[in-house]
């Protein structure tokens, strides 16, 4: 029998320290370049050095002349053997444009994967690259937007368009309050092209067990669990003979959460070789080979009466989509199409999102997949209105925000593979109000920034709101298994690349069973362990994730109490459950530990009560009710030297709700590590193309990333509004540091620089030297 325990704090809520975190810091991880199989052979991928161009030859005799080559494969030698590389969010209407494991005759983007070949050395491999020797006949590349929409050259000529996915939105009657506005604005505004940039690249082993013939593959991905059977589906494998782990992930942000080539090839290359296969990406492949994000274009039009009410917005946009579809393509597109309204009430909208083929790499999600480009648009049109009505910005934005009064919301518009949008919770105002008292913006500030001036220094302060998508399903699931000494085992669909699922998942459990969290161990991202789950994307872990893991846990104390009343021969209503153990009530030294329970549930003790299974273990599958939609507010302080372009942040604030915080210190690092990468997509990165279609930014030297020198001190504030559609009331804190920093740091720089008549409509990125050309040459120096 247990003895009693003092009362034991809650974990949920606390900053409790991450458990991952000091096996990485000592350098204990295990990513897929550490796996060393004996008897490994080497992958290396030949790719198109051109945009656009006709595959006249390829001669692979010099290369497979070259001791140590074992294989190359062109697309006529895998065509019959492997099926395209899946699109999953393809709209019922969508025309197909997907893209083959290696060149089916005609390259599309610069780095698409025209041959492979393998050798006994990773040296080796590289180096027989250029001993393939592939002919090309130039076609003409489509660049930009305006080259694709033209139609003059298709990337795929028997769909006789570059538009691909056209996304509709209807909500009110748009035309009729066009027609009753006051004012109406119109602005078109450019998003750039740039991508997710993991300290981790990519790599992939794959192998076949000699015994069992099953197939192995070991992946930097988000999600084991669909690469399974996007494999099995590939390559027609039953996914029972694929096995895929993914071990330690260092980051991923949306470029993982993709199947590519090289995990179709890999495999494919193992089973003919019947040897472990293994490719490790290098930068320069990844700035061509893994999906960029971001770039989209759009034309807004909203109506505004005399009063500063938004009473309809009518949006086009267009989504630069690359050569042909990833495995999430339209999803940035139909985000920003279904979310562009924000926090705002604008009973009346209308969007048409449209999909554009054009020769550069394949764009798919970046966290926040289309949320950032819909808050930059709204919150730059909410200041252009308030600047143009003379009105207060944080004024102008309550007055037409949503209340909580007014959720659940139904917004008329949907988002593909997660449903309708349906705001829940949330308070939008007070978010908006306390971020703009944090950030210092009163009614002196005006009087500030013109003291500035005075000495030489462009001060400027921005707004962003932000309503987001979070915790979408369909599901995730989750087994918790008790031993006999008590120890406790958490198996979870969800497979973490830095996001703390140990530690939070961890603390939903423990408080659960009331137990130390220190018994508890977290097992992810092998599916054979885990052999049901989802996957980590689109802010669903804890909410859909954790929910499973602690229902799953409520299940084994559930069944524990039965056994507890089964051996103690007493009703279950005479038990108590506290501090990890099943008490009779009134007699609290009289009690059965969890480990005491664990033991007494196994088949070699006394028989169960009947239709009881043996061993205490819970199983729970959590479905999602809904989307539940967090919220933020971003603020951000800048200076401009208008001298050298430079541009310091000298303050930055995000006021944000994620619903129930499980940990805050864990959401403080979500949403920090999201504002270090809105503040890279704003005034560093860049993809840019030349004329005919080569990427100019080739190694990270030219792809400028933020340090720890360009980011500010970041403050944060919370507000929890739970969701009725998750038992414990959690939503998504991922992405939210992402999707409201280019906004707010857009409309800092504006408003630093509005006293030169500065017009931003693009977002980026702002150097110096074009922030320089924003300002006067005349101008006199101080």
């Amino acid at each position: 029998m247990s003895t009693p325990t003092a009362a034991r704090p809650k974990y949920v809520g606390g900053a409790v320290k991450r458990r991952e975190d000091p096996r990485l810091l000592l350098g204990r991880g295990r990513y897929v370049a550490d796996i060393a199989l004996a008897g490994t052979v080497h992958m290396a991928v030949v790719r198109s050095p051109h945009a656009h161009a006709r595959i006249t030859g390829i001669d692979a005799s010099r290369a497979l002349a070259t001791p140590g080559v074992l294989t190359v494969l062109t697309w006529p030698d895998i065509s019959a053997e492997v099926g395209p590389i899946p699109c999953i969010d393809a709209y019922p209407d969508s025309l197909p444009a997907l893209q083959t494991a290696l060149a089916d005759g005609v390259v599309r983007y610069v780095g698409q994967p025209v041959a492979v070949l393998v050798a006994t050395t990773e040296y080796g491999a590289e180096d027989a690259l250029a001993l393939v020797d592939v002919t090309y006949e130039l076609l003409t590349p489509v660049v930009t937007m305006d080259d694709a929409l033209a139609g003059e050259t298709l990337l795929h000529p028997e769909l006789g368009t570059n538009v691909v996915t056209t996304i509709a939105q209807d909500v009110g009657d748009v035309d009729a309050a066009f027609a009753a506005a006051d004012r109406v604005y119109e602005e078109t505004f450019e998003i750039h092209r740039y991508a997710p940039m993991p300290m981790e690249t990519r790599g992939v082993v794959a192998e076949v067990d000699p015994i069992s013939e099953r197939l192995t593959l070991t992946t930097s991905t988000q999600f084991p669990h669909l690469v399974r059977g996007f494999l099995s589906g590939c390559l027609g494998i039953p996914e029972s003979r694929i096995r895929v782990v993914a071990p330690d992930v260092g980051g991923g942000f949306g470029a993982k959460c993709e199947f590519y080539c090289e995990e179709l090839l890999a495999p494919l290359l193992a089973l003919r070789l019947r040897r472990p296969v293994r490719w490790i990406e290098d930068r320069r492949e990844h700035l061509v080979a893994s999906t960029h994000a971001r770039e989209q274009r759009h034309t807004v039009r909203v109506a505004v009466l005399e009063d500063g009410t938004v009473t309809a917005v009518d949006a086009r946009s267009w989504t630069s989509s690359g050569a042909a579809y990833s495995t999430l393509t339209t999803t940035p597109a139909s985000i920003s199409s279904a979310m562009l309204r924000g926090p705002y009430r604008i009973p009346h909208y209308r969007a048409r999102a449209h999909c554009v083929l054009t020769n550069k790499t394949p764009l798919a999600v970046y966290r926040g997949a289309g949320h950032p480009q819909a808050v930059l648009v709204m919150e730059r049109m909410m200041d252009v209105i308030a600047a143009d009505l003379g009105r207060d910005r944080v004024a102008l934005r309550l007055q037409n925000s949503l209340t909580p009064a007014e959720l659940p919301s139904d917004r008329g518009t949907a988002i593909v593979l997660a449903g309708p949008v349906v705001y829940d919770t949330g308070d939008y105002g007070f978010c908006l109000t306390r971020a703009a008292e944090m950030i210092g913006l009163d009614e002196d500030w005006p009087a500030q920034q013109a003291a500035a001036r005075a000495e030489g220094r462009y001060l400027g302060i921005g707004l962003a709101n932000l309503v987001e998508e979070t915790s979408i399903g369909p599901y995730e699931s989750s087994v918790v298994r008790v031993d006999g000494s008590g120890a406790v085992t958490v198996l979870t669909g969800s497979s973490p690349h830095g996001q703390g699922h140990v530690t939070t998942f961890s603390q939903l459990v423990a408080d659960e069973l009331e137990i130390d969290i220190e018994r508890i161990t977290v097992l992810y991202g092998d599916t054979d362990v885990v052999t049901d789950g989802v996957g980590t994307f689109a802010s669903r872990s804890a909410a859909i994730g954790g929910a499973a893991a602690r229902k799953a846990a409520g299940v084994v104390k559930d069944k524990a109490m039965a056994v507890a009343a089964h051996v103690l021969e007493i009703d279950v209503a005479d038990l108590e459950w506290r501090d990890g153990a099943a008490h009779v009530r009134g007699l609290p030294a009289r009690s059965l530990s969890l480990g005491e329970l664990a033991q007494a549930s196994t088949a070699w003790n006394a028989p169960l009560p009947g239709g009881m299974s043996f061993n205490l273990e819970g199983t729970y599958q959590h479905q999602a009710a809904g989307i539940a939609f967090s919220n933020a507010t971003h603020a951000a302080k800048l200076a401009v030297d208008v001298q050298t372009g430079e541009v310091e942040i000298l303050d930055y604030v995000v006021v944000h709700d994620c619903g129930t915080v499980i940990n805050p210190t864990i959401v403080e690092g979500q949403v920090h590590g999201g504002v270090a990468q809105g503040i890279g997509g704003t005034f560093m990165e860049d993809l840019p193309y030349d004329a005919d279609g080569r990427p100019l930014a080739r190694t990270l030297q030219d792809y400028t990333t933020p340090t720890a020198s360009d980011m500010p001190w970041i403050r944060t504030d919370h507000m929890e509004s739970p969701t009725p559609l998750n038992p414990y009331g959690m939503k998504g804190a991922g992405e939210g540091g992402a999707t409201g920093a280019p906004g707010a740091l857009v409309n800092a720089l504006q408003d630093a620089l509005s006293v030169f008549g500065v017009h931003l409509t693009v977002d980026g990125p702002w150097t110096p030297d074009r922030v320089l050309d924003l300002v006067p040459e005349d101008l006199p120096w101080a």
